[in-house]
């Protein structure tokens, strides 16, 4: 990570931090509504099982305003290391709610590279969850009409499972998860030549993870999982997408 992107992401989380503080101390928020950020630093960004740091750290952090109606809006940040970009910037909104035990969220997201912004790109997602009590469910649909912004449509179907541990632990909270996604965008061309999502000439690919979350009392968080995809090898998206293991800690307030 370059000076400049580690001074962008340390100060948008010390603003983030700031801000928190001060309407704490004023006893009410300037808007209606909740607001909360989070800080994370991991050991590898990992997005749909592709390394976006080119396996090494990344320090992220966001902001997250939310509403009784359900409506929510939120900025997050990270560090990347592909093509000319040094950092992603996401802006995102929503709408979100539940009935019973079921959970359902749709939104926009619009990913930002400063850098590189060819790259730019919106993703509408569908996301709905069942809660069984003793385990919970999860499935989801995007559509992106400029995957990565140098690909033409993109879709992405993905689901998962997490199951919380009844441990007593001094009030952590232990869970294991586990997820599985397919990812499909036609090829785009860039300079003349095609472009695949891939590498080599596939326009898809499935990536999966298993994890173990661990949380604090504190808002401290403890994130340790395995993640991967079959677009490894030398003629495809290579190291980045091979089976590795990922470790994070954040901080949620």
């Amino acid at each position: 990570m370059n000076q400049l992107t580690r001074a962008c992401v340390l100060a948008s989380a010390g603003l983030i931090a700031a801000a928190s503080a001060a309407t704490a101390e004023e006893g009410g928020n300037l808007l209606p509504g909740e607001f909360s950020g989070n800080v994370a630093f991991y050991s590898d960004y990992s997005f749909r099982g592709v390394s976006q740091t080119s396996e090494n750290m990344a320090l992220q952090g966001g902001i997250d305003w939310s509403h009784d109606t359900g409506i929510y809006l939120g900025l997050w940040a990270s560090n990347v290391d592909f093509s000319d970009a040094d950092i992603e910037q996401d802006v995102y909104g929503g709408y979100a709610g539940s009935i019973d035990a079921f959970s359902y969220d749709i939104g926009a997201v619009f990913f930002y590279y400063p850098q590189e912004e060819e790259l730019n790109y919106w993703e509408f997602p569908l996301n709905l969850g069942y809660d069984f009590d003793m385990f919970s469910v999860s499935a989801g649909v995007l559509f992106s009409p400029e995957y990565f912004g140098i690909l033409d449509e993109g879709v992405v179907v993905s689901g998962g499972v997490e199951v919380p541990l009844p441990l007593d632990l001094a009030g952590l909270e232990l869970a294991l998860d586990a997820g599985l996604g397919y990812s499909h965008a036609e090829a785009g061309t860039v300079s003349g030549e095609k472009v695949y999502l891939a590498g080599g000439t596939d326009e898809d690919y499935v990536d999966w993870q298993v994890g173990l979350t661990i949380g604090f009392p504190s808002g401290i968080g403890i994130d340790l999982r395995g993640v991967g995809t079959d677009a490894g090898g030398d003629n495809e998206l290579g190291d980045i997408a091979e089976p590795r293991f990922v470790a994070g800690l954040s901080y949620s307030f």
